[in-house]
């Protein structure tokens, strides 16, 4: 049996296979980021990571915004989905941002060799893809800025090159963490 929880919840432990920690690195934690999952291993059960990940903007890294929905124009998303008035409202994000695939897969291997350091048994990134924040090619309608996913989806049935039956494309972080994996393995 698993659980995923949050840092500060009070879980007894005893009744579960492995100690489950979702667990996002942030600035304003960064310098004591493996200190606060200490104490997960004090239960002497595997500790694995449930969820982690970066966002897909320049600065997400230093960001001291939540999460990932914090970047978007949240009235743009309403009116989007009511009927009638949704055929006319384009979803977007509530400012200027601007794409950096190379940070969010340099931060997934750097948090990646902080949790291997650190003796964790696995970790999840969050998550491989999110169909309902597509790719744009105009930031101001890049909903992935917004995502965790390593792939960045299309919407309309738009198909990727790497896998032409696919709506979606691999993000660098996609490479960068499957390069990290074959690298440990060899």
């Amino acid at each position: 049996m698993s659980y995923a929880s949050l840092l500060w919840e009070g879980v007894d432990w005893d009744l579960f296979d492995f100690v489950g920690v979702d667990h996002y690195m942030s600035i304003k934690i960064k310098d004591k980021y493996i200190e606060t999952l200490r104490p997960s291993f004090e239960h002497k059960k595997p500790v694995v990571v449930t969820e982690f990940g970066f966002r897909t903007y320049k600065g997400a890294d230093t960001s001291t915004e939540g999460m990932a929905g914090d970047i978007m124009d949240y009235k743009s998303v309403f009116l989007h989905h009511l009927p009638v008035v949704g055929l006319f409202v384009r979803q977007k994000l509530k400012g200027t941002y601007e794409r950096d695939e190379t940070m969010q897969a340099r931060e997934l291997v750097s948090q990646l060799r902080t949790l291997d350091d650190a003796g964790v048994e696995g970790a999840f990134i969050m998550t491989f893809i999110a169909p309902t924040t597509p790719f744009d090619n105009d930031p101001k309608y890049d909903l992935d800025m917004a995502s965790y996913s390593l792939v960045k989806s299309y919407s309309k049935g738009k198909r990727g090159t790497t896998y032409s039956d696919m709506t979606w494309e691999p993000k660098e972080a996609f490479k960068a963490v499957a390069s990290y994996y074959a690298l440990k393995k060899s």
